[in-house]
């Protein structure tokens, strides 16, 4: 990771230009996965290196993140490499079918990534990568979406904020079609993996509900419905008292 240097006379430890990042304008540094992470869909990958084309022609390619600091000059080069370097690591994190930047849960939902944890990632400092977020944003790139919980207190705690990548960033570097393709393919192999986790929870009740009859019965039909509830009960506690009547069912051979 860079070392974050306000300095901004020559050093030893500067390359490039000396303005304390280690910028080297002919030789931008760019983000890498880390080797441990699993291969991302070929299209993020795509995505991650066409996006250094803004590097060299930054009116021509992205003209709305060139002019995101609200001047006419040319976005400087450090805060290019700052920009396409956060902005490949998002995109690393993208989840394809909602374009939701972070880690899926087991519930289905996203755990948000925090910006000292992009920051590490991208080889940035803390700051760039708060100014880097900020012109990502302005450029209409990525939205960010805040959140947080409400404390015993009264009081509210932030979480890490669950980010967004505009489907118009795929469509500018000619990715639009192929996007929209991979986008229902991983929405349908979601919908076969829940499907298929509702199987085995559907066969798992329904082992417990023979179980506890005492009696024998026919396998059922996986995906069938369960049998009608006990008047006044809840599922979860019906599970849980018919779970403990065959743990506490002994000798019973009918």
């Amino acid at each position: 990771m860079e070392q974050q240097n306000n300095n901004n006379t020559s050093s030893s430890s500067s390359v490039g230009n000396g303005n304390g990042c280690g910028h080297d304008p002919a030789n931008p540094r760019f983000f890498s996965p880390p080797e441990r992470h699993a291969q991302r869909p070929g299209i993020l990958r795509k995505l991650v290196a066409k996006i250094r084309e803004y590097y060299d022609d930054p009116r021509k390619i992205i003209p709305s993140l060139d002019l995101a600091n609200g001047s006419d000059r040319q976005q400087r080069s450090e805060r290019r490499e700052a920009c396409l370097s956060l902005l490949g690591c998002i995109i690393h994190y993208t989840d394809l079918v909602t374009l939701k930047v972070g880690i899926p849960q087991a519930d289905g939902g996203m755990k948000g990534l925090t910006m000292p944890f992009l920051a590490g990632l991208a080889g940035l400092s803390l700051g760039r990568a708060e100014r880097a977020i900020h012109d990502l944003k302005a450029a209409g790139i990525v939205t960010v979406h805040e959140l947080c919980v409400e404390l015993e207190d009264g009081a509210h705690k932030g979480l890490a904020a669950i980010r967004t990548v505009s489907a118009k960033v795929f469509a500018v570097f000619g990715l639009g079609q192929w996007l929209r393709h991979e986008r229902d393919k991983a929405s349908d192999r979601r919908k076969k993996k829940q499907r298929k986790d509702e199987l085995k929870n559907v066969a798992r009740m329904q082992l417990v509900m023979g179980a506890a009859s005492g009696r024998k019965e026919e396998p059922a039909v996986l995906g069938q419905p369960p049998a009608p509830r006990k008047c006044g009960m809840t599922p979860a506690a019906e599970f849980f008292a018919n779970a403990r009547a065959v743990l506490s069912a002994k000798g019973d051979t009918s």
